[in-house]
């Protein structure tokens, strides 16, 4: 048990296992995602539900945001996130998707891209893209699991609708 305690330790880059990643709360969408310590913001945004963040030496960019679904289907919204993808040029190879999430990654010109996406409460969707070189596989694959494990929705989903009883009257 110690040896595989010992060999998960070494083949783990230590910004994934640090403990000072800062989590960043928009409460207004009502989610949440840990972020690494060594990205920082990148552009200025007049979005206010977005962030862009690198590390100092530009080798990956993550984009953060939350977004409002217009018809509220969250599965017709990550659908469409992967169909754009695609008219990016990005190739797929990896996609897994259901009512409340989704999962993608593929790969262009050296590069890799990997999304994540969860619903949130009242039709919305919060989600991170990363994209970096392939060459930076193993530095970023630890940050881009715990990354995916950390993205959540913070407010409990009550039901848009309720069922009511109805009782014969009785007189």
């Amino acid at each position: 048990m110690l040896a595989r305690l010992i060999a998960l330790l070494l083949l783990c880059p230590t910004s994934a296992l640090a403990a000072d990643w800062w989590s960043y709360d928009n409460a207004g969408l009502g989610y949440a995602i840990e972020l690494p310590p060594e990205f920082h913001l990148s552009d200025p945004s007049n979005d206010t539900d977005r962030l862009s963040l690198s590390p100092a030496d530009r080798s990956a960019v993550l984009q953060v945001f939350g977004t409002a679904i217009g018809n509220g289907d969250f599965t017709t919204e990550a659908n469409g996130r992967v169909a754009l993808a695609k008219d990016q040029g990005w190739k797929i190879s990896y996609s897994k998707s259901n009512s409340r999430g989704i999962s993608f990654s593929g790969t262009k010109q050296g590069r890799i891209v990997y999304v994540r996406g969860v619903a949130l409460c009242n039709g919305g969707a919060a989600f991170f893209q990363m994209d970096y070189s392939k060459t930076d596989m193993q530095r970023y694959d630890a940050i881009v699991m715990r990354l995916a494990r950390s993205l959540r929705s913070t407010r409990k989903c009550t039901p848009t609708a309720q069922v009511i009883k109805s009782f014969p009257v009785t007189g």
